[in-house]
């Protein structure tokens, strides 16, 4: 019997609404210089129409009745309960209503958007556009007009890129959430490079766009965000499978032995710096785990440790401190939650979208090793890095089920 709440095709208007939606969300970090104002609008042109179409699709039930949804849900009840009912759990308790609301929203609409890939590819395009626009405009804007030294003394140090450097625009706070940030969208645009059927001019302008995305994660010198860069690049190269993925895997691989060679000094020291005191922090997590493994110490409790060279407030991994603020529980829910949308994302793997998701997931489960701090918490960044792709992997239906043909023509 089918159930009631079934997920429908969408007429444009709608495809629009939530296009908009999700681009001013992964966008709007780099065009608005107001956090507040990039809130009201993803509150106007996000949550609003995706609550609306939820309620008309009568919750969509369709959409959750499978492992994946399932899992996300109970992530997000459990997050809901340990934020009210657990004594260390920072700030009113209904914010974790809130924002765990919020979240369903979000995924909702990211699945429902993912169920018309030729509107979703549209939208990631934009999306990929602005954000090398402005890898481009930082580059620029920091080395020709500010005239910074393009030293690796320099920029290793107080040179790291995560801002544009001109009113507040385009600015990450931290070049480890910059990298990030800007590896996300390397990502995509290889995928697109690599999976879709393009014409000339559309091929070398995404080149361009990888490439200045590429040079500002590089600049960002976050080596976590290297990594999971270059995970997210060979996840795809290796799903692909084409004249182009495979050219791309051998520039790539040729491009490193290269940069070994001239930049071997740099690498030495880069691999001196080594953990860079995250081994004493895990290290502090392990011995705590006794006081906190079962149901850890509460929504958005801060893991505050303090050792020779300076103080955190978080377990620089998503993994521990997640276990730290959920418990096994919450950490079991997650894990399992990965491994199910990795899951659907392999069966699905003829897809597009499906082996753009599993690339994005790819960089995100590296990612989260070692700077990733949050998945629980107003809409930011790592919305785009984890929920994006686990709503796109929720949206997508599996071979045999009734949908439209994943196939589209090429782009233009």
């Amino acid at each position: 019997m089918r159930l009631l709440g079934a997920m429908h095709e969408l007429p444009k208007p709608w495809l629009w609404l939530l296009g908009i939606g999700i681009f001013v969300q992964m966008s709007g970090e780099l065009f608005n210089n107001d956090g507040s104002r990039h809130v009201t609008q993803m509150y106007l042109l996000l949550f609003l129409p995706a609550l609306i179409l939820l309620a008309q699709q009568r919750f969509s039930l369709e959409l959750w009745a499978q492992p994946a949804g399932w899992l996300f849900l109970a992530l997000a009840l459990w997050v809901v309960l340990i934020g009210m009912a657990h004594p260390g759990s920072q700030g009113k308790a209904f914010y974790w209503l809130k924002i765990s609301l919020l979240l369903v929203f979000y995924v909702f609409a990211v699945a429902s958007l993912a169920r018309h890939p030729r509107a979703f590819l549209w939208m990631i395009l934009a999306a990929i556009l602005v954000a090398a626009f402005f890898a481009w405009l930082t580059l620029a804007y920091q080395f020709f007009v500010l005239d910074k030294p393009f030293t690796y003394k320099y920029l290793r140090n107080a040179g790291r890129l995560f801002k544009l450097g001109w009113n507040d625009f385009a600015d990450l706070k931290h070049p480890v959430l910059a990298g990030l940030y800007f590896g996300i969208f390397a990502v995509l645009s290889l995928a697109i490079f690599v999976g879709r059927n393009l014409r000339f001019w559309q091929a070398l302008g995404l080149l361009a766009m990888l490439g200045g995305l590429l040079l500002y994660v590089l600049l960002s010198f976050s080596r976590g965000a290297w990594f999971a860069t270059c995970a997210g690049g060979l996840a795809i190269l290796l799903m692909c499978r084409n004249r182009k993925s495979a050219f791309m895997l051998v520039t790539g691989v040729v491009a490193l032995l290269v940069a070994a060679v001239v930049f071997w000094a740099e690498l030495q020291y880069e691999q001196a710096r080594g953990l860079t005191y995250r081994d004493q922090i895990w290290l502090e997590w392990l011995r705590r785990l006794p006081e906190f493994w079962l149901w850890g110490e509460g929504a958005g409790s801060r893991f505050l440790f303090r050792f020779s060279h300076g103080s955190v407030n978080h377990a620089h991994s998503l993994y521990l401190q997640f276990w730290y603020e959920y418990g096994v529980v919450g950490f079991a829910l997650l894990s399992a939650l990965i491994v199910a949308v990795l899951w659907k994302g392999w069966q699905c793997r003829d897809q597009f979208l499906a082996k753009a998701a599993l690339a994005m997931m790819a960089f995100v489960v590296v990612g989260m090793v070692s700077d990733i701090s949050s998945l629980f918490k107003q809409p930011n960044i790592f919305w785009t890095m984890f929920w994006l792709p686990v709503g796109i992997l929720l949206g997508i239906r599996r071979p045999g089920e009734v949908a439209a043909a994943e196939g589209s023509p090429a782009v233009g």
